[in-house]
């Protein structure tokens, strides 16, 4: 497809050069992937075009409270009209165009916002820019550039991209670029205080059972470098909890003293089981994903593993744990 920039101008030109825009991220959303899309989806209204958000999945109950959220479609396929109905299809933290889970997307042309290493520059213009700390903050570079001024619910979306991506700026990836971010999102009406309150403190009592269930599976592995969790439909049943409901489950095994990856086994459907991956400095996991044809960052990835729970952890432990060793 097309080469990769990190210069902004080009995006912005197909957005303005569009009418009628969808949007869309990676399945299971989280912060970043709805931050993004509904800021972005803003940005593009105040440029005087139609945008709709199509997402596979639903939204975690913690992300509820974002301006906008409720108009977000979740639908496992694409409208029967749309290539018709849109001009572009705006791609966001997606560093493959399969991210999605929406067959046909590559049908409409396509602009690609990422900041993941390994994107594969599917779309006809690319803004890539792996040293941006969200995407949510490349959006917010987007919109200066196109002189858009910052609303209330606008930085709100774009802080809670920022605040989720930087894992409330204590990754890596809370760089001085981050923090400019943030003290220009909060000076644009972004409430820290109201966000992380909305992120943390409002938990359905669901969401605390299920964590119950899955940290009673907790296996520490490598000399207690590797903590592992699981969870499976039938702990989704007994704790009428939701897939999207275990998007933060694992950070907290990330959290114990001496861990330097943490990973959680989803196994929900038949074709194979979710992997959730997060380091601490040198663990690459982005290799490990990679390896089943996921990807995400050096320090947060996931993949499918095919096959059943025991045959999965099985191999996504042969992968990881000699990069462990390793490093």
């Amino acid at each position: 497809m097309g080469e990769a920039s990190r210069d902004k101008r080009a995006a912005l030109e197909r957005l303005q050069a569009a009418s009628r825009i969808l949007l869309t991220s990676h399945a299971s959303p989280d912060g970043d992937a709805l931050g993004s899309e509904l800021g972005l989806a803003e940005l593009a209204r105040a440029l005087g075009k139609s945008a709709t958000i199509v997402n596979h999945d639903p939204h975690p109950s913690s992300l509820a409270f974002l301006p906008g959220i409720e108009a977000v479609e979740v639908r496992s396929t694409l409208p029967e009209d749309f290539e018709r109905a849109f001009d572009l299809a705006v791609v966001l933290e997606c560093p493959d165009v399969d991210r999605p889970d929406l067959d046909g997307l590559d049908r409409l042309p396509i602009l690609n916002i990422d900041h993941h290493l390994a994107n594969t520059r599917y779309g006809a213009v690319n803004y890539v820019d792996d040293e941006a700390p969200a995407v949510g903050e490349m959006v917010l570079g987007l919109a200066d550039a196109a002189n858009v001024p910052l609303t209330v619910t606008m930085a709100t979306n774009l802080y809670t991209a920022l605040v989720t991506d930087t894992g409330d700026f204590h990754y890596s990836n809370a760089t001085p670029r981050a923090f400019r971010a943030a003290e220009r999102l909060v000076g644009a009406g972004a409430i820290p205080t109201a966000i992380a309150e909305h992120l943390h403190e409002h938990v359905p009592e669901r969401v605390i059972r299920l964590t119950a269930e899955v940290l009673s599976t907790l296996e520490m592995l490598a000399g207690g470098r590797v903590a592992l969790c699981w969870c499976d439909r039938e702990m989704l049943e007994r704790t009428g909890a939701k897939s999207e409901d275990t998007e933060n489950l694992i950070n907290i095994p990330r959290s114990i003293e001496g861990v330097r990856v943490a990973v959680l086994l989803k196994a929900f459907k038949d074709d194979g089981v979710r992997v959730s991956l997060r380091s601490r400095e040198e663990p690459d996991v982005q290799q490990v994903a990679r390896i089943f044809g996921g990807g995400g960052h050096k320090n947060a990835a996931g993949c499918t593993v095919p096959g059943s729970l025991p045959e999965a952890r099985r191999a996504l432990l042969e992968a990881l744990l000699p990069i462990v060793e390793s490093a």
